[in-house]
């Protein structure tokens, strides 16, 4: 576990790329509450989430057989609602992105960022 990062992923860096080669002003990890990867214009906040670590679809594939895993990533996916929750109690609009969504639809990702711009 130690190995895995949280920060600067290959994920974050499609986003980075996608918005910079689309002229949006962005800050990368900025200190705000649940630690989003971006913050886009004032008050948009990209969540770029891991389809394993963040449990994509949980419910429906097969589970990990240790429960430490089961665990783990149950508790990601309580962690993910709770700051989601908050941060849209104090004003911000949450964007969670999937893995697989940036991998092969980074337009529909884009469009989904620019349309919570507004």
């Amino acid at each position: 576990m130690s190995r895995i990062r949280g920060r600067n992923t290959g994920i974050e860096d499609r986003v980075k790329i996608l918005l910079r080669s689309n002229k949006i002003k962005f800050e990368q990890h900025p200190k705000i509450f649940g630690n989003p990867d971006f913050l886009v214009g004032k008050k948009t906040l990209v969540f770029c989430d891991g389809d394993f670590w963040h449990g994509y679809q949980y419910e429906k594939k097969k589970k990990p057989k240790k429960k430490f895993w089961k665990d783990k990533i149950m508790g990601n996916i309580k962690r993910d609602r709770r700051v989601s929750k908050k941060l849209r109690r104090e004003g911000y609009s949450v964007i969670r992105l999937w893995e697989h969504d940036i991998e092969k639809r980074p337009l529909v990702c884009l469009n989904r960022i620019v349309r919570f711009m507004r």
